[in-house]
């Protein structure tokens, strides 16, 4: 009897944003070029106590004011990728860790995982989003969100490498996670306030649309569109956390600027123009009106 397959390789089971459309935010392996993924459990046991979510990351991203499932994930996140990150730095000096193609390399790594990460915070907002009427308010949550990233990367950055370096860079990309819940949960209460019934799939192309994505401009949240705007927001927020990286690093004014950044990144959502409703909303919106039984008894 031949052996039984080997098991698949990468993160488990996604969570869908609309329909298939979540399978869209993944990053693809080159074929014959599997990633290798490692686990807390594969680092000395006093390393990864030390790396773990509970004891290294940012107080923010470990907040009670984040509701269960959104700090669940960026746990999930945190260490699910910590031993790929600290395998892709552990050894290089300081210049070299935290060079442009360094940092690009261990997102390729793990892009799979962050990507799934957005994708549930997306679908959490669209059910569990921030309260907060107010815009500025969410401006100013990603705002805070975005400082704290950059400071535990600058602190984390100066200190012993290795360890260091690996918090610095999960650091980044888990902020990135808590800044794209921010403004989802801020655009959900946008489309809220004016009796609309958003999905996952409506907010994933005004975020990527505020991201720069021209072709989902006027146009209905169709999953087709859907589709194409979330594998070009995938690719985006990839290059945007590299290039936020070496920004951030910078000693003090790096904290300034990832605040500035993510502030302004939350308000490009809520400026944008409400999205006219797809066939999917009417026929919800159209679900809670009376029907003809109820109209003929009111006659």
């Amino acid at each position: 009897m031949p052996p039984p397959p080997p098991p698949p390789v990468g993160p488990g089971p996604r969570d869908p944003i609309a329909g298939d459309v979540s399978d869209e935010l993944v990053v693809s392996t080159p074929p014959g070029s599997p990633v290798r993924h490692l686990s807390l459990a594969d680092l000395p046991p006093a390393l990864a106590d030390r790396l773990r979510f509970e004891k290294a990351a940012p107080r923010r991203l470990r907040s009670d004011r984040l509701p269960a499932e959104v700090r669940d994930e960026l746990e999930d996140l945190w260490d699910g990728i910590v031993a790929d990150v600290y395998d892709e730095v552990t050894g290089l000096k300081r210049r070299k860790a935290f060079s442009r193609d360094q940092v690009e390399r261990v997102l390729e790594r793990v892009g799979s995982r962050f990507l799934q990460a957005e994708r549930v915070v997306i679908v959490a907002a669209v059910h569990h989003p921030l309260a907060g009427e107010a815009e500025w308010r969410h401006v100013a949550m990603g705002g805070a969100g975005g400082a704290a990233a950059a400071a535990s990367e600058e602190i984390a950055a100066y200190g012993t490498m290795g360890a260091a370096a690996t918090t610095a860079i999960v650091a980044a990309i888990a902020g990135e996670v808590l800044e794209t819940y921010v403004a989802a949960s801020a655009r959900v209460q946008q489309y809220k306030r004016t009796h609309r019934s958003p999905d996952p799939g409506l907010i994933v192309t005004d975020l990527a649309e505020a991201a720069g994505y021209g072709d989902a401009v006027g146009r209905r949240a169709s999953n087709h569109v859907a589709r194409d705007a979330s594998r070009w927001l995938g690719d985006a927020l990839l290059k945007r956390t590299g290039r936020r990286f070496a920004r951030t690093l910078v000693p003090v004014v790096g904290v300034a600027v990832g605040g500035t950044m993510s502030a302004l990144s939350v308000r490009k959502v809520t400026k944008l123009a409400l999205r006219p409703p797809a066939e999917d909303e009417l026929i919800r919106l159209a679900s809670n009106l009376p029907d003809g039984d109820d109209d003929r008894e009111l006659r």
